[in-house]
């Protein structure tokens, strides 16, 4: 993806800026691909899962957790967006994002804040969850977004099943009377030091 070339130029400017030296770059570049082979399996999931939310969604889009962006900028540039807003509780990866915002489009916008407190002021057609919840118990999360759920909207969630997170959502969408309208599972490999499924889930709002 030729957005990406700008991904890393720009970081690699951020570096620099931040002081960073020649034997710095090399030695945080080597530590990252000697890790590759064994996360191989686990990146090929998380990309698959990425291009599956990407074909998925229209519209309006919330990215909770959108770290580094990539999602939410891939989201965006599709026709049938209209706007991305990408929330993250890291403010170094917002103005990150920000900084790319007039090279790649302005239909992505990024947001600092906790999820769960900020006030948004709008309703969204698609609230994404990309490797967010298996992490926290889903309830409140899933809770928040129904409040912000446009009528006919859709939650997908794309995660690993950690801890029960799968069973623990459609529990949440049984209780609330909510349609799963897909419940995939994408693959399996080895995250967080075992063994686990990948699934993709896409609830349709009451």
């Amino acid at each position: 993806m030729e957005f990406l070339k700008l991904y890393y130029d720009e970081a690699l400017k951020v570096f620099y800026e931040a002081g960073g030296s020649e034997e710095e770059l090399y030695w945080l570049v080597s530590s990252m691909l000697v890790r590759y082979p064994a996360y191989r399996d686990e990146l090929k999931v998380r990309r698959k899962l990425t291009d599956w939310i990407v074909q998925e969604v229209k519209g309006k889009i919330l990215d909770v957790g959108c770290g580094l962006g990539i999602l939410t900028f891939r989201i965006a540039l599709k026709e049938e967006v209209e706007k991305v807003m990408g929330i993250d509780k890291s403010q170094e990866l917002v103005d990150f994002c920000n900084r790319l915002r007039d090279r790649i489009t302005r239909k992505a916008e990024f947001l600092y804040g906790d999820f769960l407190e900020v006030k948004l002021g709008e309703e969204f057609d698609f609230i994404v969850f990309l490797y967010t919840l298996h992490d926290y118990e889903p309830k409140p999360f899933l809770e928040k977004a129904l409040e912000i759920l446009s009528q006919d909207g859709k939650i997908i969630i794309g995660d690993f099943d950690i801890d029960g997170l799968r069973e623990k959502i459609r529990t949440f969408a049984q209780k609330n009377e909510l349609k799963i309208a897909k419940d995939i599972t994408v693959g399996k490999t080895k995250t967080h030091g075992e063994f686990y499924e990948a699934f993709l889930m896409v609830i349709e709002g009451g």
